[in-house]
């Protein structure tokens, strides 16, 4: 029996080398359950390898005179582009003879595995010569079948051509044989069989819709072109990679379905849209008003609701906005016209202090129909401009009133019109135009540098100014001021220059300065680039003035020797 001491060391050893010992027995354990899988397992099967036998054989060089000899024989069938079974059978039996002699090979030697690839491409490539005939075939029967709704029988030789296509791309034929796209369209073909009666079935409802559209019965209309649209949903979501599947024919059934929807509410704003129209040439405005709100809420129904109809407008909803803007301002637009037409009378009759009166009234309600009715036709903005500048003149209106109607001169043989004595001051000008455009300055000066184009808007407001119409002079009305006496001609060509407006000596009729001075802007048709000159200018001498001459301009032209004078046209009651 071991002493204590003993016991005592062998429990200090057992400690210290167990775990040794536990490493030392797991690694036992997995080497021995690797020795057991690999000598018992699956991997422990043994393969029989054919036996490897020398170059000089007696069997081998059997079979690769074999071989040679089967190759050579296949060589006359193939230079005679021979595919009968001879010649695939003589290419069969070199294949499998060079498969024995590749199995009895040496290792290293690739020469029989090049030859063994070799015949087996010159097989596939016969197999395929041999096919390529038998799938055109098989695919012109299964159109044909597919034609005569035979589909079964269709289906069964698109797969049949299929299968071969597939041999053929999958094999070592040369490129020439090889037609992946004929194979993708077989799959698509075989496909599209299975979604033909689905497709079919889809043209049937939607030729029934169209002809109902045409007939006008709306809800067999819908009917087809709901289950035409549920038939092309099925036909998308199923056989997606069919050519029968098309998303852009959905969204086109969807619109027309959207459409047949719409049709009842687009009907009801043409309706209301007509009533309004009538009624408003009635004079019934806030009527009108009434249909035109209907009108817009019932289109917007229509965008709102029928987003892919054809009816769907916010140009239709632009229109309809403005007719009914348009009714809704007619009484502002009615008060505005009858002031307009008081003020003017006003000024006309040189009543300025009840044209002033009514100068606000005016204003405020042209400023109320723009911000209120921003698309109403009745909103003037000419109208608005002139009142604007009435408003703002309204301070000087007798001053220049007063001013223009001393100038003014009767002409020869007319009641109608006054023409302005002289050439047109400066300090008129100004006073209209709050701007001075001339070179030779002095408000006694006649204004020159001016164009055409601002002669005739300095007309055009004075007209505003004094209620009636303003506008440039004829050259026939000019050259009656004229007479025959002519009268003073002022010429630089005798030393002379500019002279001021009440200056000279006037003809016979009270006129000044119509020959020389300044050259004088002519009226011209409102369209076009050139106006006339007329009267000549301190430039031209004393003959070419005699013959009042007349030249053509640009009318955006300033020269420092070119101004105006104007017309006045006399309301029946003054003339």
């Amino acid at each position: 029996m071991l002493s204590y001491r003993q016991r005592q060391k062998l429990e200090n050893f057992w400690e210290d080398s167990r775990h040794l010992f536990l490493w030392a027995l797991g690694l036992g354990l997995l080497g021995f359950l690797w020795y057991f899988l690999a000598t018992t397992g699956p991997g422990g099967a043994v393969v029989e390898v054919p036996q490897e036998v020398r170059a000089d054989d007696p069997r081998v060089l059997k079979l690769a005179l074999e071989v040679a000899e089967l190759e050579k024989q296949y060589q006359v069938y193939r230079a005679a582009e021979n595919t009968s079974d001879s010649a695939y059978g003589l290419i069969t039996q070199a294949v499998n003879k060079q498969r024995t002699l590749v199995r009895y090979s040496l290792k290293g030697d690739y020469a029989a595995q090049r030859d063994l690839e070799r015949l087996e491409a010159e097989l596939d490539t016969l197999s395929a010569k041999r096919t390529v005939g038998s799938i055109e075939d098989l695919v012109k029967e299964a159109e044909a079948a597919q034609e005569a709704k035979r589909f079964e029988e269709a289906r069964g030789k698109f797969e049949e051509a299929l299968r071969l296509q597939r041999g053929i791309n999958s094999g070592n034929a040369g490129p020439r044989f090889k037609n992946f796209v004929r194979e993708t369209t077989l799959d698509q073909s075989i496909a599209g069989l299975a979604v033909l009666p689905l497709y079919q079935e889809k043209e049937a409802s939607l030729a029934k819709a169209r002809a109902a559209v045409t007939e006008e019965r709306w809800v067999d209309a819908l009917a087809g072109y709901v289950a035409a649209r549920d038939a092309q949903e099925r036909i998308n979501r199923d056989y997606g990679r069919t050519r029968y599947a098309n998303i852009g024919e959905l969204d086109l059934l969807e619109g027309e379905i959207a459409s047949l929807n719409a049709a009842g509410l687009a009907k009801q704003v043409d309706a209301k849209e007509k009533a309004g129209d009538d009624i408003a040439r009635a004079g019934d405005h806030a009527a009108a008003a009434g249909f035109f709100v209907e009108a817009v809420g019932l289109q917007q129904q229509i965008n709102d609701r029928f987003a892919r109809s054809r009816f769907v407008s916010s140009t239709r909803i632009e229109e309809l906005s403005v007719k009914l803007q348009t009714a809704l301002s007619q009484p502002l637009a009615k008060e505005l016209a009858a002031l307009d037409r008081a003020l003017t009378n006003d000024l006309r009759l040189r009543r300025v202090v009840a044209a002033e009166a009514r100068m606000p009234r005016a204003l405020e309600l042209t400023e109320k129909l723009a911000v209120d009715f921003p698309r109403s036709l009745s909103v003037d903005n000419a109208l608005r401009v002139k009142l604007n500048f009435l408003v703002l003149k309204r301070g000087q209106l007798r001053k220049i009133q007063d001013d223009v109607y001393d100038r003014l001169l009767p002409l020869i043989g007319v009641t109608d019109r006054l023409l302005l004595g002289s050439e047109t001051p400066q300090g008129l000008y100004l006073l209209v135009m709050n701007t001075n455009p001339s070179r030779n300055p002095g408000r006694a000066f006649p204004v020159d540098s001016v164009s055409w184009v601002e002669a005739q808007d300095f007309c055009t407001r004075l007209g505003w100014l004094l209620g009636t119409e303003v506008r440039l002079p004829t050259k026939e009305e000019m050259q009656t001021a004229v007479g025959k006496g002519g009268g003073e001609v002022r010429s630089s060509a005798e030393g002379g220059r500019v002279g001021a407006t009440d200056s000279g000596k006037p003809n016979v009729h009270g006129y000044r300065a119509l020959l020389g001075n300044l050259g004088e802007w002519l009226q011209a048709p409102p369209s076009g680039d050139v106006a006339e000159v007329g009267g000549g200018s301190y430039l031209d001498t004393p003959e070419a003035l005699a013959k009042f001459p007349v030249e053509r301009r640009e009318r955006v032209e300033r020269t420092r020797h070119i101004g105006f004078r104007f017309v006045v046209i006399l309301p029946p009651d003054r003339a």
